[in-house]
């Protein structure tokens, strides 16, 4: 019991003390306002980047518009002796329009990751939008850091 608490202390003092900083203290991502003009493509993928460009959505920050082009793919990677699926290949890419202060640029990002068949449909359907989800934050996350760039 003593042991603990003297461990959380030591802890919370060593923290303190050696001067521990967020690594972006300035963080301009904040800073943003992103407007989406048009979202075209896969639905989940163009979901996910919608709902996560929603905390980008400062009017005092610098306007930037965007549209969107996105589609996925699910192509059989093995297959058994029966003719069976084993595991399949999910690869989704999405390209980005950006209009910034008079400036359009591109930006094309893809993605792809090889999964086994489950025996389930439904879990095997909740896995494939699970992962283009994912696809679609991480899309998401690495234009935020070329807008950051830009600026």
């Amino acid at each position: 019991m003593y042991k603990n608490f003297i461990i959380i202390i030591f802890t919370v003092f060593f923290l303190n003390g050696c001067g521990y900083n967020t690594i972006y203290p300035n963080n301009k991502s904040n800073k943003l306002n992103i407007e989406l003009l048009s979202l075209d493509g896969d639905r989940d993928i163009n979901n996910a980047i919608k709902y996560y460009f929603k905390r980008y959505n400062n009017k005092e920050g610098n306007k930037v518009s965007i549209v969107i082009k996105s589609e996925s793919s699910k192509s059989p990677e093995t297959k058994n002796l029966a003719g069976d699926t084993i595991s399949y290949n999910v690869s989704s890419s999405v390209e980005f329009l950006i209009y910034y202060n008079e400036i359009e640029k591109t930006y094309k990002y893809s993605e792809s990751i090889t999964v086994n068949e489950l025996e389930n449909k439904l879990d095997q359907t909740t896995l494939e939008k699970d992962i283009k989800r994912n696809f679609g934050i991480v899309f998401s996350d690495r234009l935020v850091l070329e807008l950051t760039k830009m600026k």
